[in-house]
């Protein structure tokens, strides 16, 4: 059984970054989808990522 790494909680806070320094944080995560895809191409993602950012700032 796998057992629960709570040290995986020492993340690079995102809150007040800009969109670009978010999806840099998540390139360095090297996240790739089934087909070799890198998280931040996939637009879903940018959007994403972009639309929480100017959420942040407005409120």
């Amino acid at each position: 059984m796998m057992k629960h790494n709570y040290e995986s909680k020492q993340y690079p806070h995102i809150v007040g970054k800009s969109p670009n320094e978010i999806i840099d944080i998540f390139r360095r995560y090297n996240f790739v989808d089934d087909h070799g895809h890198r998280l931040e191409m996939c637009q879903d993602f940018i959007d994403l990522v972009n639309a929480k950012s100017q959420q942040h700032q407005d409120g």
